[in-house]
């Protein structure tokens, strides 16, 4: 199985760009009007493109891979492989929003309490204790995920380089499996796969991290993979993503990692 490079939508490679970068150059206004005519850029030629961005073809050709694609061709399959806002909410939960509001809000907030639940339930926890220590004594920390869990790992950082301890992550492919191939092994690597199809979408990196010999820490709501033989860990994140409320429960999962890390070692943080 070949892995694909797109980890998540061009949308979201852009709006991360754009949403860090401190230079408003040439390629941030590129990327802006690429994100405020979004909705059409499947549809448009690397000519139209330029036009739409006020810039030359050669531009858009080196933004493409300024952006880390090899060309505009890859940006463009990359629009045609996009996420519609269907990926995340079915028609069945969309007509009921419609039609009685309340209710489907109730039904999805049950799910979100669902997942909480479940990941915080004993036996789901049992081993915070051991996941505290190893983020604690290994050399570095990388956080592995699709894009659309790039928050969850974001929030993970934002909690634990305050305890002085950084995690890695990074959004590119190129990136995750330069850092997967470049682990030792007294480092940890954290997987976080609400489905459990990061193997099977990334095998290369996957591949990657067990070559590399550090333990690994799964965050997962498909607790039972084969995949996970080879993790040290596996903290389940809840056991339902309908509607897209996995994100809940793996952001549940990461909160119990940090409140756990503080409770063992955060003393003298507060």
């Amino acid at each position: 199985m070949n892995d694909a490079k797109t980890m998540g939508s061009l949308a979201e490679k852009l709006m991360s760009y754009v949403s860090t970068t401190p230079q408003q150059d040439a390629n941030y206004d590129i990327a802006l009007a690429m994100l405020t005519h979004y909705g059409k850029l499947k549809n448009l030629s690397l000519a139209e493109i330029a036009d739409l961005c006020y810039v030359s073809k050669a531009s858009i050709s080196r933004f493409c891979r300024f952006m880390g694609f090899d060309g505009f061709r890859e940006l463009h399959d990359c629009l045609l492989q996009d996420f519609s806002i269907g990926t995340d909410y079915s028609r069945t939960f969309y007509d009921k929003l419609c039609a009685d509001p309340q209710a489907a809000l109730q039904d999805y907030s049950e799910e979100v309490i669902r997942n909480i639940r479940v990941t915080t339930a004993p036996e789901n926890t049992e081993r915070l204790a051991e996941m505290a220590v190893a983020l604690a004594n290994s050399g570095r920390i990388a956080f592995f995920s699709h894009h659309f869990l790039w928050d969850i790992g974001r929030h993970l950082q934002s909690k634990m380089i305050r305890m002085d301890r950084y995690v890695e992550l990074y959004l590119d492919y190129t990136q995750q499996l330069a850092c997967a191939r470049s682990l030792q092994k007294n480092d940890l690597a954290i997987v976080c796969t609400v489905g459990g199809s990061y193997p099977m979408r990334y095998p290369t990196i996957w591949n990657g991290l067990i070559a590399a010999g550090c333990p690994i820490l799964v965050i997962t709501q498909n607790t039972s993979s084969s995949y996970w033989n080879y993790a040290r860990f596996v903290l389940g994140c809840g056991v339902s993503n309908r509607n897209d409320v996995g994100k809940y429960g793996a952001l549940m999962a990461v909160d119990l990692l940090t409140l756990q890390y503080l409770r063992q070692y955060g003393k003298e943080y507060l």
